[in-house]
C-alpha cells in the first residue's frame, strides 16, 4: 500500500499543516510509504513551505502519481476534482472544512448576485462603502456574514451533492454529522482530529500565568462584522492585536501575554486559533458557527460561547459582552481555571491523534 496525501503547493494554512501531520503519522509512527503529492506547483519552486520542512515527507508532484490499484489518494475537500484523473487508485476525501467544499462549488457570478441581494436584506446601509472598496472586502466580514448564511442554506436545502470516494476523512463531529447527513455510511467515515503544532504545545510547557497581561487578541480572518464593532469599544480600554497575518512566532508570543481570545465569526471546520489560544493559557470568546458549535469539536464553557451562528440573524447586546469581557480580564485568576479542562484536552491530543490514525489505517487495508 502507497499513500499520497494532497496538499497544495507553497501554502502554509491549518488545512495544509493536517495534511503533512497526517503524512508524517502514516510514515513514521505507521511505516507506510506515504507522500505528499503536491498540486499547484510552480516551475522551479521549492513547493515545500518552511514551517513543513520539519516533518520531512517525501514528496512527489501529483501529476507523476501512477494510477495504481495499490495506491491511496486523499485529496482535501477543496481539491477533489483531483479525483477524476483516477479510476484504479483507491480515493480517499480529507473533510478539513464543509463549509470551504461547498463554496468552492459555487458558480462565482450567482454568488456575487446572493450577496447583493444579501447585502440589501440585511446590510444596506453599509452596501454603499462595499460597493466603492469591492476588492478590499473580498474576505472581509461581510462575506464571512454571507458565507456562513450561504451554507446553511445549501446544506437545508439538500444542494449539496457529494463526489464518489472509497472512503472519508472528517476532521470534526461537525464533519462527520454532514457527511452522515448526506446518507455516507458511518463504517465509510474515520474521525481523525489532527492536534495544534508542536511550537504551540512547547511555548504551552513554559506559559506562566501570573505574568499575563491585560491584552487582547483576536482573530480577524472570517470575523463576523459585529466582531469590528466589539473590538472598536474594547480598544478604547485595553490593548488589543490583531493575530490576521502576524505570522507563527509572533501569534505564540502574543497569545503566551495576552489573556483574552476573541474569535467570533465563520469557521468552516474545527479550527485551530482557538485550541492554540487556550493552550497559551487565554479565555477564549467564541460563538457557537460551524466547527466551533458542537462541544465535542470545541469545548469552551458555555459562558463564553456566544449564540451566534450567522451574524445577520443574531440580536446580540454588544456593551454586554463588552461588560462580561473586563470582568473577565479583570478577574482572570478565577476564570482561566473553567478552560483547565479544555487545556488539558489540547495537549492530550497528540496521543489522542496517534489513536485517531491507527483506526484510519485499519480502514485503508480494507479498501
Amino acid at each position: 500500500m502507497r499513500v499520497y496525501v494532497s496538499a497544495p503547493a507553497r501554502v502554509y494554512t491549518g488545512g495544509p499543516t493536517a495534511l503533512f501531520q497526517l503524512c508524517h503519522t502514516l510514515k513514521n509512527v505507521f511505516g507506510i510509504d506515504s507522500y505528499i503529492a503536491f498540486y499547484n506547483i510552480r516551475p522551479d519552486e521549492d513547493p515545500v513551505h518552511a514551517n513543513y520542512r520539519h516533518f520531512k515527507c517525501p514528496w512527489v508532484s501529483i501529476d507523476n502519481v501512477y494510477d495504481e490499484e495499490d495506491n491511496i489518494v486523499i485529496v482535501p475537500e477543496t481539491a477533489t476534482h483531483l479525483l477524476s484523473r483516477f479510476r484504479r487508485s483507491k480515493k480517499v476525501i480529507y473533510w478539513l472544512a464543509v463549509d470551504n467544499y461547498i463554496l468552492s462549488t459555487l458558480n462565482k457570478g450567482l454568488k456575487l448576485y446572493e450577496f447583493i441581494w444579501f447585502m440589501l436584506k440585511n446590510y444596506p446601509q453599509n452596501l454603499p462603502s462595499i460597493i466603492i472598496n469591492v476588492k478590499r472586502v473580498r474576505y472581509g466580514p461581510y462575506l464571512s456574514s454571507f458565507m456562513s448564511y450561504y451554507v446553511d442554506k445549501l446544506i437545508k436545502r439538500r444542494l449539496v451533492r457529494l463526489p464518489v470516494a472509497d472512503l472519508h476523512i472528517a476532521q470534526s463531529h461537525y464533519a462527520k454529522n454532514f457527511l452522515e447527513s448526506m446518507r455516507v455510511n458511518h463504517e465509510d467515515i474515520a474521525l481523525i482530529r489532527e492536534p495544534v503544532e508542536d511550537e504551540f504545545l512547547d511555548a504551552a510547557s513554559k506559559v506562566d500565568l501570573n505574568n499575563k497581561k491585560n491584552i487582547i487578541a483576536w482573530n480577524s480572518r472570517k470575523a463576523y462584522p459585529l466582531t469590528l464593532k466589539l473590538i472598536k469599544l474594547l480598544e478604547r480600554k485595553f490593548k488589543v492585536f490583531n493575530l490576521g497575518n502576524v505570522g507563527k512566532n509572533n501569534m505564540i508570543k502574543i497569545l503566551t501575554s495576552s489573556k483574552i481570545f476573541i474569535d467570533i465569526g465563520f469557521h468552516p471546520g474545527r479550527d485551530r486559533p482557538v485550541r492554540e489560544a487556550v493552550v497559551l493559557g487565554n479565555i477564549a470568546v467564541i460563538n457557537n458557527h460551524g466547527g466551533y458549535h458542537l462541544r465535542e469539536d470545541c469545548p469552551v464553557p458555555e459562558e463564553f460561547k456566544i449564540k451566534c451562528p450567522q451574524d445577520h440573524s443574531c440580536k446580540i447586546d454588544i456593551e454586554e459582552i463588552y461588560e462580561n469581557i473586563i470582568s473577565w480580564i479583570t478577574n482572570y485568576d478565577y476564570y482561566i481555571k473553567m478552560f483547565k479542562e479544555m487545556r488539558d484536552y489540547i495537549l492530550s491530543e497528540p496521543k489522542l491523534y496517534v489513536k485517531d490514525v491507527e483506526i484510519l489505517v485499519t480502514k485503508l487495508n480494507q479498501l
